[in-house]
Parts: C-alpha cells; sequence; structure tokens
C-alpha cells in the first residue's frame, strides 16, 4: 500500500481509548450519587418529612401549620428531582464538552500535518521558482496558526477533564469513552404539559402560596376576626393567583421552547449525517484515485481532513442534541435524556 495512504487510512482510525475512559451513562451515574446540590435537596427532603409527620401527629398543631409544613414536604420533594434534572443537565455538557474538545485535537493535529504538507510544497515551487517567497512566508503563517490551535485544544481537553472530574467525583485525568446513543424524542409537546404544574418547584411553590392563602382568608372569614385582616388575607390570594398565573405561563413558554430546540437540534443532525456521508465517499474515491494513480497523496490528505471535519461537525450536531433533551427535561421537570432512569 501507498505509505501516504497507510498513513491516512491509519489517522482515520479511532483513537485508543484509555483505560480512565468515562461513559456517558457512568458520568451521570457518578454525578447523580455524589453531587452537592442532589445530596443537599436529598437532605432537606429527609428533614421535611420528619417535620411534616411530627405536624401532622401532634394535635396541638395549627391549620396553617401543618399545610405550612405539608407544603414544604411536596416542594422538597420537588426539589429534590430538580436537583436531580440540573445536575443530569451539567453533567451531560460537561462530557459534551470533553468529547467534543478531545476530538478537536484529532482535527487540529491533522491539520497541522496538512498545513506542514503545504510549507513542504510551497518551497519545493520556491526551489523551482513556481512560488514566490512570499507564498512560503504565507504557509508558515498558516502552519503557526494551526499550531497553535492545537496547542489550545490540548489546553481545552484539560480544562473539559478536570470540570467532568469535579462534576462526578472521580478522580481527574478522565476521558470521554466516545458519543453515546442519542434517544428519538417521542413524547409530544402536548404530553409534557400535561402534569407540568406538578413537576417544577416554581409553579408548585406559588401554588402552594395560593393554597396558604385561601386558608387564612377562611380561618379570617368569620364574626371575631377584624375586617382589615381578612382584606388584607384576601388582598394576598389575589396576589398569589397572579403569580401563579405568571409562573404557569412561564414555564409553559420555556417548554415549548426548550421542546423547538429539540426538534432542531434533531433536524441539524440529520443534515450532519449526510455530509458525513457525502465527505466518506469522496475519500473513498479519492484514496482509489490515488491507487490509481491519478491524484496525490496531498489531495487525499486534503480529503481527509474534509472527512474529518464533517465527523466533528456530525458529533457537534450529536452532542447539541444530548444537551437538548437535558435541557428540555429540565424545563418539563421529567427525565428525556435517556439517562438516568427516572429521577
Amino acid at each position: 500500500m501507498n505509505r501516504a495512504l497507510a498513513l491516512s487510512a491509519a489517522l482515520l482510525l479511532p483513537a485508543a481509548t484509555a483505560q480512565s475512559a468515562l461513559t456517558l451513562t457512568r458520568a451521570v451515574q457518578s454525578a447523580l450519587a455524589g453531587g452537592t446540590d442532589v445530596r443537599t435537596a436529598q437532605a432537606n427532603l429527609d428533614k421535611a418529612t420528619a417535620t411534616n409527620k411530627a405536624a401532622q401527629a401532634d394535635p396541638s398543631t395549627l391549620a396553617a401549620a401543618k399545610l405550612s409544613a405539608q407544603n414544604t414536604q411536596a416542594l422538597a420533594r420537588v426539589g429534590l428531582r430538580a436537583a436531580r434534572l440540573s445536575t443530569l443537565q451539567s453533567t451531560v455538557n460537561a462530557y459534551t464538552a470533553l468529547l467534543e474538545a478531545q476530538e478537536n485535537v484529532e482535527l487540529q493535529a491533522l491539520q497541522v500535518q496538512v498545513d506542514q504538507k503545504a510549507l513542504q510544497v510551497a518551497r519545493v515551487k520556491l526551489s523551482v521558482s513556481n512560488a514566490t517567497p512570499l507564498d512560503v512566508q504565507r504557509a508558515q503563517n498558516t502552519l503557526a496558526g494551526s499550531t497553535e490551535d492545537l496547542a489550545d485544544a490540548r489546553a481545552q481537553v484539560n480544562l473539559a477533564s478536570a470540570r467532568l472530574a469535579t462534576l462526578t467525583g472521580l478522580s481527574g485525568g478522565v476521558r470521554a469513552a466516545g458519543p453515546p446513543n442519542v434517544p428519538p424524542l417521542k413524547t409530544s409537546l402536548a404530553s409534557l404539559r400535561t402534569g407540568l404544574n406538578t413537576n417544577l418547584t416554581g409553579v408548585v411553590s406559588a401554588g402552594q402560596a395560593v393554597s396558604e392563602a385561601q386558608l387564612a382568608v377562611r380561618l379570617a372569614d368569620n364574626d371575631f376576626t377584624p375586617a382589615r385582616t381578612l382584606a388584607d388575607a384576601r388582598t394576598t390570594l389575589a396576589n398569589a393567583g397572579r403569580s401563579l398565573d405568571a409562573a404557569q405561563k412561564n414555564a409553559q413558554t420555556t417548554l415549548a421552547g426548550a421542546y423547538q430546540t429539540a426538534q432542531n437540534a434533531a433536524a441539524q443532525l440529520g443534515v450532519a449525517q449526510s455530509r458525513e456521508a457525502a465527505a466518506q465517499r469522496s475519500y473513498t474515491q479519492d484514496a482509489a484515485r490515488l491507487r490509481s494513480g491519478t491524484i496525490s497523496a496531498v489531495t487525499l490528505q486534503e480529503t481527509q481532513l474534509a472527512l474529518k471535519q464533517a465527523r466533528f461537525a456530525r458529533l457537534q450536531a450529536q452532542d447539541a442534541v444530548l444537551e437538548a433533551l437535558a435541557a428540555l427535561s429540565v424545563a418539563a421537570g421529567q427525565n428525556l435524556s435517556g439517562l438516568g432512569g427516572t429521577l
């Protein structure tokens, strides 16, 4: 096999996975098990549960205190789910950032090789008076730029690795094992809207404020409570009702936006996959042309770079789908990412 062709083929093989490589599934599991926000939310729920149990069992506890304790427990339960979903989203984002950083190192390394070859070609052309010193200088500048980009890409890997290690509680130096499968979005927007008011902490909290204000009105609506107290309670209830309405509308708007983003990301992934397939066909054809002697190894290397760029674009599109699903999960208050199970 032609040496240049063999080198090109080798460069297109997946990089060896280090023993410390981490799958997204394991990363999410580790973050959910040891995440600070999740543990804090669990502790808050445990405390609220114990307080509510004591309040409901104590015959001296008044109605308002009992309702408050009950609401606090319910809100803590929703808060725990929200903390888990937020942790899942943060982990997905950190993992995809590391995955893209790793892939970008390979892409930039190949770019450096292409620019090195371009500089060699420019120097050879200059030696036979088929190029100018300016052409060589331009090639040198391009190579210097791509070399700097490669150094920056390697630094980004270290930063992304440290971020993921912090979120998961694992030792430093972790690597992303590779892109996970992207689950399709099968749930309709109408289905996600069902139960939305009970899944989000902001809406639940606003709803609880209404229930507590309603109780205050009932307790004040009698002959022995000052009229001013009843009027204030009714004002509080009206304000709480408006706040609840605003919270519900905001939740619906946020959900619709997140759902549209997820749909758009899935469509863009399809486009990126088509472009990658086209780039793969071009590379296969040029590899055959090199074997037949109709193109040079330099041309094949350029085709190889185009394929690598298409693969990177497809990876970014795939990651965008995962990130959109994680964001949609937070907006819907339920896990739609296919990771971590029912949270």
